[in-house]
């Protein structure tokens, strides 16, 4: 199962578009199987990636991801993937994306969106990459639900380096509330075989006459 990696920052301009698309490059040239997802509406790693005209663009990561809000089936791959001349899976993104709070805003569970879209191409990779907006919101929490690391590229500044700080802690408490919530599920389905179990105990004893002389041989 693959690796997701999120680069990300509050502030535009770091260097995270270069640090997604050069890694990738970087990690498909070793032989990795990699795919890069766009999600930032600026839609420069679309454009790195060499889509000259990404509003032209009929399946985006906006139209996946509208799918699953709306309970669709998702567009086949063929129509949204595109193999790039270093040999990563790009899945693009143009200027839809920028309605991306506005999909959200009143759908249950929106911060598992894009791991819903993620989980569904994870095994099929070695890295998935994802290039995340430029602020914090639902978008950004997204990202990192989804991911099981975060690069974040910082200027040598004091005041980026505390950025960086924040944005890891609320990674942490993120993943944190997401440890809980599995432990939480799985003890449910513990208590629920538990229950299922004793159940049937209950059922087999009402049926089987202990009292009438279960292991009673009549001579």
């Amino acid at each position: 199962m693959g690796k997701v990696l999120g680069i990300v920052n509050r502030k535009g301009g770091v260097g995270k578009t270069t640090t997604a698309t050069a890694l990738s490059y970087l990690l498909s040239k070793e032989g990795c199987k990699v795919a890069l997802i766009d999600f930032d509406g600026q839609r420069h790693t679309t454009k790195l990636c060499g889509v000259t005209a990404p509003e032209q663009l009929f399946v985006t990561i906006y139209d996946i991801l509208k799918c699953i809000v709306m309970n669709e089936e998702l567009p086949d791959k063929e129509s949204y993937m595109i193999r790039t001349e270093t040999g990563v899976d790009l899945i693009p993104a143009n200027n839809k994306l920028d309605n991306f709070d506005k999909l959200m805003c009143d759908t249950d569970f929106a911060e598992y969106k894009l791991k819903e879209f993620v989980d569904t191409i994870k095994e099929q990779y070695d890295y998935i990459l994802i290039d995340g907006m430029p602020k914090m919101g639902t978008a950004m929490i997204n990202v990192m639900i989804c991911c099981d690391s975060l690069i974040i590229p910082v200027q040598s500044e004091t005041l980026a380096v505390e950025g960086m700080a924040e944005f890891l802690r609320a990674f942490h408490r993120i993943k944190a509330t997401q440890m809980q919530r599995r432990s939480r599920r799985k003890l449910s389905n513990v208590k629920g075989r538990f229950a299922e179990q004793t159940q049937r105990m209950e059922e087999w004893t009402k049926e089987t006459p202990f009292g009438g002389g279960l292991g009673r041989r009549s001579v």
